[in-house]
């Protein structure tokens, strides 16, 4: 997904984060994943909602640019 890139961090007490940055918002931070598996399973649910929450939207670089 070009729109969102998706970085596994983890913390010092042995728990994971997932740092998220999407073109054109905030960097955003979800937290509180005991396991690597359990970061990377939110991972691939957060793609699949972003998808779903619009099925009309195409990457950047193939939208229409009117020429």
């Amino acid at each position: 997904m070009a729109e969102a890139t998706y970085q596994l961090v983890q913390r010092e007490d042995d728990g994971f984060v997932v740092e998220v940055v999407r073109l054109g918002a905030l960097p955003e931070t979800a937290a509180g994943f005991a396991t690597e598996a359990e970061a990377r399973a939110w991972i691939a649910q957060d793609k699949r909602l972003w998808d779903a929450a619009d099925p009309f939207r195409t990457p950047a670089s193939q939208r229409w640019r009117g020429y």
